[in-house]
Formats: C-alpha cells, sequence, structure tokens
C-alpha cells in the first residue's frame, strides 16, 4: 500500500446536470475515469490501483441510476472506503426547467420517464438520489452552466491532488 492513501472521486447526481462533462473534464486533468461501475466494484478497483507501480493514483467513478439497485448499496460502500481512502462524493443538479430543456434539446427519453414524460423521469429520480444528495461532500449546481464553463469549474475544483480542502 502506498503512504498516502488513494484518491476516490464519486461523481453521481442528476441525469443532464453534466456528469459526462465533468467526467470528461477530469479525464483531461489525468483523473482515470470508469463509468457505470457497480458499486461493489470499487474495492476491487481501489485495490488494483493501489498495487505497487500503479498509474491510476486518482479514480473517479461515474453513478447514477442506470445502476439499478446496485445504487442503493453506494452510501455503506463509500462509508467502508473512506478507511484508507480518500473519497470525496460530488453530486451534480440543475433545476427542473433546465433538465427538461437539456433533454428536449437531444432529443432523448429521461432514463427514467417510462411512458410519462421527461418532468415524471426527473421527479423519479430526485426521489431516488435524496440521501446520495444529503451524504455528498460537493454539490455543483449546474443550471445556468454551459459545458465549457462545468469543465472550467471541475477543473478549479480537482486539478489538486489534495481533495482534503474540499471536505465540509
Amino acid at each position: 500500500m502506498p503512504d498516502t492513501p488513494q484518491e476516490l472521486l464519486i461523481l453521481t447526481g442528476m441525469s443532464g446536470a453534466g456528469r459526462s462533462t465533468a467526467a470528461k473534464s477530469l479525464e483531461d486533468l489525468g483523473w482515470y475515469v470508469v463509468d457505470n461501475l457497480p458499486p461493489a466494484m470499487l474495492r476491487p478497483l481501489i485495490e488494483l490501483a493501489s498495487a505497487a507501480g500503479s498509474n491510476m493514483p486518482r479514480i473517479a467513478a461515474v453513478f447514477d441510476v442506470r445502476t439499478g439497485s446496485f445504487f442503493a448499496d453506494l452510501k455503506d460502500i463509500v462509508t467502508s472506503l473512506r478507511i484508507g481512502t480518500n473519497v470525496s462524493v460530488v453530486f451534480l443538479d440543475a433545476t427542473d426547467a433546465a433538465l427538461v430543456t437539456r433533454f428536449e434539446s437531444v432529443r432523448r427519453p429521461h432514463p427514467l420517464q417510462g411512458d410519462g414524460t421527461i418532468l415524471d423521469g426527473i421527479e423519479a429520480e430526485r426521489v431516488r438520489l435524496t440521501d446520495v444528495r444529503e451524504y455528498a461532500d460537493v454539490i455543483i449546481d449546474t443550471t445556468d452552466k454551459n459545458i465549457h464553463q462545468l469543465s472550467t469549474t471541475v477543473a478549479h475544483m480537482f486539478s489538486s491532488v489534495d481533495q482534503s480542502l474540499l471536505r465540509v
């Protein structure tokens, strides 16, 4: 095990709030980014990254409602990983109106809308993500940010190796 704890950034939040943009920005900063990984795979990933000679000192794992029932386990897994690992949870959010506009502009359905409206999907997702949002270390409101502004925000927040400054 290395002398300094492994850095793990959990990136989550509302669909349409900019997770993909934030993940790309983190990759540009040298973070190793994995998307849609079952939360139970976090510990094996950390162990792999901590192995001697690893080139993954900073890992960002992206989680959303697509992980289905695995998502419910995320809080417990993050809590257990905080021992020996520098873990930060970042939640991306935006107003319902902004999210509806984004989904309409790309002409894609919300992952939870089913036969309902985009707003129905957003409301269902907010309910599912309530607990995750409450234990997030950082909440980024992307309502008034374009992709360039969000990338800049992420770059300013996470270009430093020492994530302990983000803890509130």
